[in-house]
């Protein structure tokens, strides 16, 4: 990320994949796009190491569910 996203101009616009609701938008605000100036200055998570960040991001994953597995190969197509 720092390598290769906050390097990019100021400028950049931004889209989420997920919002906030879902499992991996969690704490996101209702925002719809962001620039990468935006995220520098406001984005507490950017401040943090490559550590702190996996931490502070998967400290609240909730437990996985007991049938992902199963899910995941009907997905898949197995």
């Amino acid at each position: 990320m720092h390598q290769r996203l906050l390097t990019l101009p100021a400028e950049v616009e931004l889209y989420p994949g997920h919002t906030s609701g879902s499992a991996c938008g969690a704490g996101m605000s209702g925002k719809p796009m962001s620039t990468i100036g935006f995220e520098k200055r406001w984005n507490p998570m950017l401040a943090l190491d490559r550590t702190g960040f996996v931490a502070a991001l998967t400290e609240t994953i909730p437990p996985r569910p007991a049938e992902m597995d199963r899910m995941v190969a009907f997905n898949l197509g197995l």
